[in-house]
């Protein structure tokens, strides 16, 4: 098994070993500002996402890839936290489907609940064979828990690496004004669930960066337990991901406002970009 792979309860993933670089090639451990944020909540995640339209996610995607006459036999879902997204599109018929997410404990739920054929990797660092997926998709603002310019320029020159000559990044961020705006303070102390939230957000207009301190409480017969998080996301500015997306050779096809084909505009919460590597 190679490193940073995790036992998938399928059929042997034979052709997912070939899509990972040699193991010599991934790091070891991630380094400290970018170990993951998603390790105590992963065993609750999809308890908390549990009102999360994923559908319409895949969806939104399907007609953003039927807009660019696209019809992808290989995907790679980054960041894919429990495999939701993934699991999604290949219900729809996609042969194909590989997840990578730097949260073990995610990724592992994602294995253990047969959605997805996983590995442990950091975004920043994608330790893929080059030339193999016909898309990348990265849903739910995971590209803003990148904190530095340079790290998502990474990203994007790892994906375009990946990605078939002609191959499509979709993605979403969160727009500063959402971050500037504390969407993610909100809590649902009064609900009846099992699990329980309570989180406050701080922005920095300095620094761009949305800290938001994350308090549950998971309750079930005997056992209550209580847990912390704390998550970071950066904001960027459009003109700033389009320099990146350029910078590391992929062609901006469009930038949407989420879930819309609207240009994006001064009041946008929720950004979609659908880039292209060249022929």
């Amino acid at each position: 098994m190679l490193e940073g792979l995790l036992p998938v309860p399928r059929r042997s993933p034979n052709w997912l070993q070939r899509l990972l670089k040699p193991a010599e090639g991934l790091p070891e451990s991630p380094p400290e500002d970018i170990r993951p944020s998603f390790g105590a909540i992963g065993p609750y995640y999809d308890i908390l996402m549990s009102n999360v339209p994923y559908r319409s996610w895949v969806d939104y995607l399907q007609r953003l890839l039927d807009r660019f006459d696209a019809h992808p036999q290989t995907v790679l879902d980054l960041a894919c936290g429990t495999g939701m997204v993934g699991a999604e599109i290949a219900r729809r018929g996609c042969p194909r489907v590989f997840g990578v997410d730097l949260s073990e404990g995610m990724a592992r739920v994602a294995a253990e609940e047969g959605r997805l054929r996983v590995a442990v990797q950091d975004a920043r660092a994608l330790g893929l064979r080059p030339e193999t997926f016909d898309l990348v998709v990265c849903l739910y603002d995971s590209l803003n828990y990148i904190l530095e310019p340079a790290g998502l320029s990474a990203c994007f020159r790892g994906v375009r690496d990946c990605l078939k000559p002609g191959g499509l990044l979709i993605f979403d961020l969160n727009t500063i004004r959402a971050l500037a705006l504390n969407l993610f303070t909100q809590d649902n102390l009064r609900s009846p669930d099992p699990l329980v939230y309570s989180w406050r957000s701080q922005w920095d207009e300095r620094s761009r960066l949305c800290t938001v301190r994350m308090w549950f409480r998971w309750s079930d017969g005997d056992e209550t337990r209580e847990f912390t998080e704390v998550h970071r996301q950066r904001g960027y500015a459009d003109g700033e991901v389009q320099d990146l997306l350029r910078g590391a050779g992929l062609d901006i096809l469009a930038v949407y406002d989420a879930y819309s084909f609207v240009p994006l505009h001064s009041r946008s919460t929720r950004v979609f970009y659908v880039a292209r590597r060249g022929m």
